[in-house]
């Protein structure tokens, strides 16, 4: 059997899309299937102004355009390391996303030192994030993150874990996941979040 090829959008400054990108690392050291890193703007989304991609004031916008350059010129492997370095940083250490965050990421990534300013240079790079984000709203009307796309096409919003499980833990969620995902005429779960992410039960 394949592996399944699972495209993960994502914006880099959604701690619950964070939790959920640990957990599908963690199903694809357990389960047959391959991630690949898209990248999805929330600012996009929620954002009235024109271009909101050229705003570099908004703390998203240098890290996305950022991470479309690093995918540029270093595939989606580069993506990853970014992703991992800049959520690590914000979300898992609680760091403001600065500039001096951003670039001391591309540092743990081992990327090139002027990455983010060449991005930010770069008119190029605001495409490219526009295109992935237009991608999964094309494909499966994508309306935030995280939004995962199968082999087959289908896709779905989440899940939304407050923290990542780990093991095999992870491939049994993957597993139930995947076939809901999969299930023709399926359409949502959903429940009242009761705690932020990271958190293992209410206000720990």
């Amino acid at each position: 059997m394949a592996t399944e090829i699972v495209r993960f959008y994502f914006d880099p400054t959604c701690p619950w899309a964070w939790q959920t990108a640990k957990w599908i690392r963690e199903a694809e050291s357990v389960r047959d299937l391959r991630v690949e890193w898209r990248l999805f703007s929330l600012r996009l989304v929620n954002e009235s102004i024109d271009d909101p991609l050229t705003d570099d004031s908004a703390k998203s916008v240098p890290a996305l355009r950022a991470l479309a350059l690093a995918g540029r010129e270093g595939g989606r492997d580069a993506v990853d390391r970014l992703y991992r370095a800049i959520g690590s940083r914000i979300h898992d250490g609680d760091q403001t996303l600065s500039r001096e965050t951003l670039d001391a990421a591309v540092a743990d990534a081992k990327l090139p030192a002027d990455l983010v300013r060449r991005a930010m240079a770069d008119p190029s790079t605001a495409d490219d994030v526009r295109a992935e984000h237009r991608e999964a709203a094309d494909a499966v009307e994508a309306f935030g993150v995280p939004t995962i796309v199968l082999d087959s096409g289908r896709g779905i919003f989440g899940p939304v874990v407050a923290v990542a499980p780990t093991g095999e833990a992870a491939g049994e969620l993957w597993d139930r996941v995947r076939w809901l995902a999969d299930l023709d005429g399926f359409f949502e779960l959903k429940r009242d979040r009761d705690r932020r992410p990271g958190e293992t039960v209410r206000g720990s």
